[in-house]
């Protein structure tokens, strides 16, 4: 789709195409890529006069050949799975059936109406959060193939990576990351699965909007009273992106997720493994104490490090859990996946944010008021 006005075009709306080119007199133009996109392109009009009351947009348009690539893709991750299945050990990682929920997730994902229905979601959940933000899907703009939003304007976050950036600001950034995702994973059972830093943007005083007008304010000067006009502030939020890829727990399963992740937190290692022994769909643990020791000697090590991302490495400590889960042969489920991934990946940004960021000590509210709440 070649532009705003191809789009028009190709949802048979000429007529509406033309008159917009006769009222504006210019052309409508490519602006770029829009970030952490890859299936899709963004198109913007160019500076139209008298276009304030326009919306701009972003267009996600499905790429010819995409599914049959997608589909090839799933054939080969299936074929290596099953082959990696055969190796000692690995049958116990359910290879197999991670990719087969990966395969379900990605067929959802060529489907850009469920990446809409996605978004309305995630923006209500999140209706009474002030610093995240998602792009409201435009209907009847919304197709299998095509995907039209609101565009947010706003820069990626791993331009607040730079050490020019005030260590406030990063760490301020880094516990908004960190309570999105624990909001997702223990409070909505809802996780948005693609958050690499490509996906998560940063709207803040250099993104206020054009249209916000100045602001009169009255400052206190003793006895005094002055009239002032400042600009607007805006807001700092993140903005997430391509919503189509999502982790959802089944009831039981968000219990023993939450009950698992509690057990670490109150460093009780020996019930982590009772945990994981319990729900696990196979195992033949064949040394059940010593399989309680050593997890127990995993989460001693995390806890006695503070649980900062800086002293500890979540994806480190998840590769020795995995290793331990193939050495005593105990099935991982394989629809925690999505979800751990998604912490793995956050990890790493929240470490470049703040490097002493407490995750364990930061999800105590939310286990504790979910376990109140019987939830």
């Amino acid at each position: 789709v070649a532009g705003f006005g191809g789009l028009f075009r190709w949802l048979g709306k000429r007529r509406g195409e033309e008159m917009l080119e006769e009222k504006s007199g210019q052309e409508l133009s490519l602006k770029g890529r829009y970030p952490g996109q890859q299936m899709d392109q963004l198109h913007r009009s160019a500076n139209l006069p008298c276009a304030r009351h326009l919306t701009p947009v972003a267009v996600k348009v499905l790429h010819p050949g995409l599914v049959h690539q997608v589909q090839m893709d799933l054939f080969l991750m299936k074929i290596g799975s099953h082959i990696l299945g055969l190796l000692p050990g690995f049958k116990w990682l359910s290879l197999t059936e991670i990719v087969e929920e990966f395969e379900k997730l990605m067929i959802q994902q060529i489907d850009l109406r469920y990446e809409a229905r996605n978004l309305e979601r995630f923006r209500q959940n999140f209706l009474d959060v002030d610093f995240v933000k998602f792009p409201t899907p435009l209907h009847p703009l919304v197709t299998a193939d095509v995907l039209v939003e609101t565009f947010e304007e706003s820069e990626p976050i791993s331009q607040y990576l730079h050490t020019e950036i005030a260590p406030q600001l990063k760490q301020r950034l880094a516990k908004m990351g960190m309570d999105m995702l624990l909001k997702m994973v223990f409070v909505d059972n809802f996780v948005h699965a693609d958050l690499h830093p490509g996906n998560i943007l940063v709207q803040g005083p250099a993104h206020s909007s054009a249209g916000g007008g100045e602001q009169l304010a009255l400052v206190d000067l003793c006895d005094t009273l002055v009239l002032e006009v400042r600009p607007p502030r805006a807001r700092l939020c993140l903005v997430l992106l391509d919503a189509g890829i999502v982790a959802e727990l089944q009831a039981a399963d968000m219990r023993n997720f939450r009950a698992v992740f509690t057990a670490v937190v109150q460093g009780q290692g020996e019930r982590v493994a009772e945990l994981i022994l319990h729900h696990a769909r196979a195992n033949q643990c064949r040394d059940v104490e010593r399989f309680k020791a050593e997890m127990a000697e995993l989460v001693a090590r995390a806890r006695g490090s503070s649980v900062a991302l800086g002293k500890l490495q979540v994806a480190n400590l998840l590769s020795h859990v995995f290793k331990l889960l193939m050495t005593h042969k105990v099935k991982l489920e394989s629809n925690f996946a999505s979800i751990i991934f998604a912490i793995m990946v956050l990890e790493g940004l929240g470490r470049s944010l703040d490097p002493e960021l407490d995750i364990l000590q930061a999800a105590k509210p939310l286990l504790i008021k979910t376990a109140a709440s019987g939830l």
